[in-house]
């Protein structure tokens, strides 16, 4: 059985659970392999050394970026013998892509800003031959950039002890819409859609926001609450709750290279989703998604559902199909035999 170290580098530190990449990426998937026998632990960069590394066969480094303490974590693994991974979620390994990332979209740093930030991430990228990868896109463009990479697509995934029975509440009573943006970089997201909230949110639907987000991006939509963290099981809960959850993006390419995560969190708690289409989209249709294009479907997708919340036959059956399908139990043999072929 594996044994792996995973490393993070957020800005939580010692708490990297509540950053939800490290969350999908590295603590279900070390806590899967645990409870199957193996050795996983999840720790930050400044706390790598020869003795923590010790009794670990390969290391895996989440979303790494170079630096100091990056070039001391890479030296002691190395030292170590500990094969080496790199993990990405996001469109973030090369300075070509910052136009499109959301630091200049929604944050409004330069593009010659992010051009600097993703210069570190591509020289940390070049330190790897083997890389994991959560969607498809993703390992087009690292084929692109390093044509003779070891890649394999690790989808995201539910967290182990994932049970909806724990989840279910009692419904509100009116009709409600749950956006559940992980970053404050989907402001320009959301904004793509306003129309179309402002339309059906004036006929009494009410809005929830779970997560960061600026204030000024929902701040001219009516019967919106915005509740700005959420510990994981009460955000589950919350979506559990809502109607119909959305996931908006913008036709680009980091977005294009963005997975389904939020749609795979939203149809194993059994609510609805309508997101923007992409590529990741599109692997985990199901019979509880919409996939959109334009206002127009965005439109008649959340009348739909709205209309009649409940009208899709068997449900229950469906929702413990998407369970299992979208497991990390049902996945962990992709990241084993990656594993495996490294060693």
């Amino acid at each position: 059985m594996a044994s792996v170290i995973y490393l993070t580098d957020t800005r939580y530190g010692q708490r990297a659970w509540q950053h939800p990449s490290a969350r999908h990426r590295c603590y279900h998937y070390a806590d899967e392999l645990l409870s199957q026998g193996g050795n996983a632990v999840v720790l930050p960069l400044e706390r790598v050394n020869r003795a923590t590394l010790k009794g670990f066969d390969h290391a895996v480094f989440h979303r790494p970026v170079w630096s100091r303490r990056f070039k001391h974590a890479i030296d002691c693994c190395q030292a170590s013998g500990l094969q080496l991974h790199a993990d990405y979620d996001d469109l973030i390994f090369h300075p070509d892509y910052a136009e499109f990332s959301p630091q200049h979209i929604n944050g409004g740093k330069s593009i010659a800003k992010v051009q600097r930030q993703y210069k570190k991430t591509f020289a940390a990228a070049q330190c790897f031959d083997k890389y994991l990868l959560s969607t498809a896109y993703l390992s087009e463009k690292i084929r692109d950039i390093f044509p003779s990479a070891e890649i394999t697509v690790l989808p995201n995934t539910l967290p182990r002890t994932f049970r909806h029975s724990d989840l279910c509440g009692r419904p509100s009573r009116e009709p409600t819409i749950g956006y559940f943006p992980g970053s404050l970089g989907h402001g320009e997201d959301l904004k793509s859609i306003s129309g179309v909230l402002n339309e059906i949110l004036d006929t009494g639907v009410r809005f929830l926001i779970v997560g960061r987000l600026n204030k000024q991006v929902y701040k001219d939509l009516p019967n919106t609450k915005h509740c700005a963290f959420a510990e994981y099981t009460d955000y589950l809960k919350l979506l559990s709750l809502v109607d119909v959850s959305i996931a908006p993006l913008l036709n680009n390419e980091f977005n294009q290279s963005k997975s389904a995560v939020k749609l795979i969190e939203s149809v194993s708690v059994g609510t609805p989703i309508v997101a923007s289409m992409n590529q990741d989209m599109n692997d985990h249709d199901n019979k509880l998604s919409w996939l959109v294009s334009d206002e127009q479907q965005w439109k008649t997708a959340l009348q739909e559902i709205l209309v009649e919340p409940s009208s899709l036959a068997n449900k229950d059956s469906v929702v413990r199909e998407l369970q299992e399908r979208f497991s990390v139990t049902n996945r962990l043999s992709i990241l084993q035999e990656h594993l495996q072929c490294a060693a």
